[in-house]
């Protein structure tokens, strides 16, 4: 008996390692354009942010530099507010939307985090290469090449 139960284990458990090692060709695309940082500030994290550059991931959908960004900080969990603030190459965003395109399948993303607010935030085209910036009054900041 115990030898069918292990046959059966083996064979299921062999299942299992076959589709986790099955590759989604987005989730690897995806994880090339993801940056993940940290602001700590006495040990302590104060904020983290992810960046996603969607330009790459969906041609033809975006016409100005856009990413996907997941925030959480210490402050009141927002992207810009009076102790953070984002910029790319030094530029404010044109536009800071919670309201996330169907097309884009966030909660799949790597990093994704339920903690963390999600923003696509657009920026007014600039030379590259793109240096994105979340930057704190009080703490640090965390820099982010595309």
């Amino acid at each position: 008996m115990k030898n069918i139960l292990l046959i059966l284990m083996l064979f299921f458990t062999g299942c299992s390692i076959k589709t986790a090692l099955k590759q989604d060709p987005l989730y690897e695309k995806t994880l090339t354009y993801t940056q993940r940082g940290q602001i700590i500030n006495s040990l302590e994290t104060k904020a983290l942010i992810d960046a996603v550059y969607l330009n790459p991931l969906f041609k033809d959908k975006f016409k100005n530099p856009t990413f996907l960004i997941g925030v959480y900080n210490d402050f009141d969990n927002t992207l810009n507010n009076e102790e953070f603030n984002l910029t790319l190459n030094g530029q404010t965003p044109v536009k800071i939307t919670q309201n996330i395109p169907s097309f884009i399948l966030y909660k799949k993303f790597p990093f994704y985090n339920e903690w963390m607010n999600y923003y696509i935030v657009e920026f007014n085209e600039t030379q590259k290469p793109y240096i994105l910036e979340y930057k704190s009054k009080h703490w640090g900041e965390v820099k982010f090449t595309f």
